[in-house]
């Protein structure tokens, strides 16, 4: 009579199971974007409620790079740091909607490189 193989080494096959490369640049990407929101959201008065909810989704994400890069592919922790950068990227996409203008976000990230934009005085016409 054959044995059968023990439940768990098939449980940790599933959960395990991901094999591809981790998007470690968008994953990137989309923490510089979700930081630009946050400065843009602060700079236009958002309250805490969504400070803290853009902040959620950035923490998820640098915590799901971190753990894909201490994690070795098809181990739990793989896995898990794409269901983490997989739920925080779905989570920064409910921030925004197609009404949701760009220039605020460059803006943010600018006056994070360059300092706040100010804008040019005018002058004043000689008489």
């Amino acid at each position: 009579m054959l044995a059968s193989p023990p439940v768990y080494s098939t449980f940790v096959q599933v959960i395990s199971g991901r094999e591809e490369p981790f998007p470690a640049t968008a994953v990137r990407d989309l923490v510089g974007i979700i930081r630009a929101m946050y400065v843009a959201a602060k700079l236009g008065g958002a309250g805490k409620n969504d400070l803290a909810r853009i902040e959620r989704v950035g923490r998820d994400l640098a915590d799901a790079l971190e753990l894909a890069n201490r994690s070795g592919p098809n181990t739990i922790g793989y896995s898990a740091a794409w269901k983490k950068a997989e739920d925080a990227s779905r989570r920064a996409c409910d921030l925004v909607d197609a009404l949701t203008p760009a220039e605020p976000l460059v803006h943010a990230a600018r006056s994070r490189i360059a300092g706040p934009v100010h804008a040019p005085k005018k002058k004043i016409a000689d008489r």
